[in-house]
């Protein structure tokens, strides 16, 4: 069974704290720290997105959108045969499962999460 749900979607920032004060008073979300250099946030019961910590921003260079899949490796080789590329190797999510980018034709990063399943 195919997922390819909108799952995460994540805000390059330069200061975390600045931006958590932003978002919660913009939308109500709830913040939780995932790392020194991260943090999700959701409406208290699920995770919809995160704040990752940068040293620098370019306006229009964030968000990105992360897509569930079933496999990783699959979908990356996919993305090579259909015409996109690979733009970041398979990683550990800890706790979470597995990560990897790929592109568009045009060059667009596209982010591709496995969940570990229970």
């Amino acid at each position: 069974m195919a997922v390819h749900n909108v799952c995460h979607i994540e805000f390059e920032v330069t200061d975390l704290e600045r931006s958590r004060s932003f978002f919660e008073a913009m939308f109500g979300w709830k913040f939780e720290s995932f790392g020194p250099e991260m943090m999700v946030f959701g409406d208290g019961e699920k995770h919809i997105g995160g704040l990752q910590k940068c040293e620098s921003v370019s306006p229009g260079s964030s968000p990105s959108v992360w897509i569930e899949v079933e496999d990783v490796d699959a979908s990356l080789g996919k993305a090579s045969r259909v015409g996109g590329s690979v733009f970041r190797e398979k990683s550990p999510i800890p706790r979470v499962g597995w990560s990897a980018q790929a592109c568009d034709p045009d060059g667009n990063p596209v982010g591709l999460v496995q969940f570990e399943r229970a």
